[in-house]
């Protein structure tokens, strides 16, 4: 690789010149979303002469699910202490905010509610609240009255109520691509439109031991380290180099609502009602935006496709390989009743359809509203309107189990995954949890890259 800074365009063009060009660097990351981007950002920023290279498949950063996202940064309060998504969110939240204070990103500490509707999901808020304190959240309250939970929502309804004041909205996307910027002023390189096809591993005795090689004209770029952040292309990257992944990754389909703050009380806080623990969702929400709108839902069902944004992208070989595993069965048989509710959602979208001061609510649309009725009851749905799709990924055991925390592997055994860092599962809080991930990627790279 070139000594010196090229733009970027002449660097893209320097790998196209011919079939099997080849170029080589200290350390190759792939994937251009927030956690790609965080960890290129702070390697160049704390080693300088270390050679980098982001590769992303997509004509741009945060294609996915970087800016496909309900913008929420979480506090930390749902996860296992002592877990990884506990740790990461709490220490990335306080970077994020002080990243985007230094750099003019919009980032609103709008706060969080979550209410209980009876007694029973009462408990789940102080279960909830003990948590959230042993994470080291801070400035939580439960507040037990509706008056008290009307104070800071006039519209909402419940028993109690779990108040997070640090609970902030932001764009990602935006950071994401604050973050690509960084990496390049700092020096780095950024090829995109590289689909990684294959990843390669030469042995020791030299001195760029692994080949990335990619789907067009066949480009090579060796490399003495990898970090991979494959986002929904987690699976497919990581069996390229090492055994099938004993996980199954299943692709959802993420469907959002939006309406304007003034139809929904003006509503200025996040609400959410209390989750289900056993399921690694956190239901139907409102989320206010920057831009003046409230985001609502989601509703997740199963995506027909690895990266199917829309119902009718279908992909047979990524359902056969889904639904022929362990995993994917065994999901089934431990939440039929729900999978069922989910996928007659998918298959008979419009039996009921409400016409409401000329907006058309199909009946998926119709049942979540009824979700978030329990929460805030006077809210206009009528002028609820088409929001955002996303695409989410969630990681099956076996035995039909969700995976509860980010999964990282840390230059395990010998040969090629000594030199690979993968971080193989990344779901929510991943995005607030970034510069954190960053953070402890790179204390790990660090130790190797003593010796460049």
């Amino acid at each position: 690789m070139c000594k010196y800074k090229m733009p970027i365009s002449e660097f893209k063009r320097s790998l196209d010149v011919a079939s099997g060009a080849t170029t080589c660097a200290n350390v190759v990351i792939i994937g251009g979303g927030i956690i790609g981007t965080s960890i290129a950002r702070r390697l160049k920023e704390l080693r300088k002469n270390v050679e980098v290279l982001l590769l992303e498949k997509e004509c741009r950063l945060a294609r996915h699910q970087s800016s496909h996202n309900s913008g929420v940064v979480h506090s930390g309060v749902y996860y296992n202490p002592g877990s990884l998504k506990a740790r990461f969110c709490v220490e990335g939240a306080k970077l994020l905010e002080k990243y985007c204070n230094e750099k003019n990103i919009q980032y609103r500490k709008n706060g969080k509610l979550v209410l209980a509707k009876d007694c029973t999901e009462s408990n789940i808020l102080k279960f909830l609240y003990e948590r959230g304190v042993k994470n080291n959240v801070t400035s939580l309250e439960i507040l037990t009255s509706l008056s008290d939970v009307r104070k800071i929502c006039s519209g909402c309804c419940g028993v109690q109520a779990l108040w997070s004041p640090n609970t902030a909205n932001v764009n990602f996307g935006d950071i994401t691509n604050s973050f690509g910027n960084d990496f390049l002023e700092l020096g780095g390189f950024i090829v995109y439109n590289f689909e990684v096809e294959d990843i390669q591993y030469c042995g020791e005795n030299t001195e760029y031991p692994i080949s990335v090689i990619g789907v067009d004209n066949n480009q090579i770029i060796k490399a003495k380290y990898i970090v991979i952040c494959g986002g929904l292309q987690s699976e497919t990257l990581t069996n390229l180099y090492g055994p099938k992944s004993h996980l199954k990754f299943l692709s959802l389909r993420v469907n959002y609502k939006l309406l304007k703050a003034e139809f929904c009380g003006n509503l200025a806080t996040n609400v959410y009602p209390v989750p289900d623990l056993t399921l690694p969702f956190l239901g139907a929400h409102f989320s206010p935006h920057p831009d003046g709108n409230v985001l609502l839902g989601p509703s997740a069902v199963p995506a027909l496709k690895l990266e199917g944004y829309k119902c009718n992208e279908l992909n047979l070989d990524y359902l056969k390989d889904l639904t022929l595993s362990c995993g994917f069965r065994n999901m089934v048989l431990r939440n039929f009743s729900k999978c069922v509710d989910q996928v007659a959602k998918v298959v008979f979208p419009d039996i009921q359809v409400l016409w409401n001061n000329f907006f058309l609510i199909s009946s998926t649309s119709y049942l979540k509203i009824k979700e978030l009725q329990q929460l805030i009851p006077n809210f206009s749905y009528q002028f609820v309107r088409e929001g955002p799709i996303a695409i989410q990924c969630q990681a099956l055991k076996g035995d039909g189990t969700f995976v509860d925390d980010f999964l990282i592997d840390v230059f395990e055994g010998n040969g090629i995954t000594s030199r690979i860092i993968n971080v193989k599962f990344a779901p929510s809080p991943a995005a607030t949890s970034a510069m954190a991930i960053a953070n402890f990627v790179i204390e790990e790279l660090m130790k190797k890259l003593r010796a460049c």
